[in-house]
């Protein structure tokens, strides 16, 4: 019978240990590459921020999706200090009628509940695009006040 209970009892251990118990759920983001591409008229002629914003917490992926460009902006570094696990990004700035070609090495690290990338507009609204897919190749087109992601195999 003791056999049984501790067969039992490692059973039940190894099924709450799972990946979502041990904070790994999710996916390991393995771009090949990400392209930030910036029209000419970007930004009213002005440089943009841009970030990509690895979570890889549930309840910090809810936070991040429920805000705007400018409040990221505004409180990225605080929220990348308190909750050092739950979230990550890098940051570009890119001026208009540029390119910049990322190697997706870039991104290796922890696994991730979900991505948001951010653009730093000038005229309000929410600047902000969730990826849904962690490989392949990505593309943010950042045209004259909106951007646009698509991604590839």
């Amino acid at each position: 019978m003791k056999k049984v209970n501790l067969i039992v009892t490692l059973l039940l251990a190894a099924a709450l240990s799972g990946c979502g118990a041990l904070g790994l759920s999710g996916d390991k983001a393995k771009w090949s590459e990400v392209t930030l591409d910036a029209s000419d008229d970007v930004n009213n002629n002005s440089p943009v921020a841009v970030d990509i914003v690895l979570v890889s917490d549930e309840a910090m992926l809810a936070r991040i999706a429920e805000l705007p460009a400018s409040k990221w902006f505004a409180g990225r570094e605080d929220l990348a200090r308190t909750f050092p696990k739950a979230l990550r990004y890098k940051s570009w700035e890119i001026v208009p009628g540029f390119r910049i070609e990322v190697n997706g090495e870039t991104f290796a690290g922890p696994r991730v509940a979900g991505v948001f990338v951010f653009a730093n507009y000038r005229d309000p609204g929410a600047h902000r695009v969730r990826i849904e897919r962690f490989s392949g190749r990505m593309v943010v087109q950042l045209n004259a006040n909106n951007l646009i992601v698509t991604d590839s195999k």
